[in-house]
């Protein structure tokens, strides 16, 4: 089974000038099934049209010596999106392949001493 998280997104009819829309209303993280984040909205017991987009892997693209390099990740969060799209802008689209070489090691080596 997938793991990644869900945005419910809601149509949102043009009004006064704007543009029509899907616009993000409620997220639910990687740990809950698709079934879980339909209840999720029935609780919030609003009408309209929705739709659920899940998200569980992210590409990071840059060239490097003229070929495209793609580097995929895990998002289990709506947090843990909006914390790569930081890194991303930070590095200045370069990817931090040292730093993430370090946290993997960091990482293992935690996980060895438990």
């Amino acid at each position: 089974m997938p793991h990644g998280f869900f945005t419910i997104e809601q149509w949102k009819r043009s009004q006064g000038g704007t543009k029509a829309q899907w616009v993000p209303v409620l997220h639910v993280d990687a740990y809950q099934s698709l079934g879980e984040a339909i209840a999720a909205l029935e609780k919030r017991g609003q009408p309209g049209l929705y739709r659920a987009v899940q998200t569980q892997r992210c590409v990071w693209a840059e060239l490097e010596g003229g070929k495209l390099r793609l580097h995929g990740s895990h998002v289990s969060s709506a947090e843990s999106l909006s914390r790569l799209t930081e890194t991303y802008e930070h590095e200045g689209g370069r990817r931090p392949v040292e730093k993430a070489r370090e946290d993997r090691a960091r990482a293992k080596a935690r996980q060895a001493r438990k």
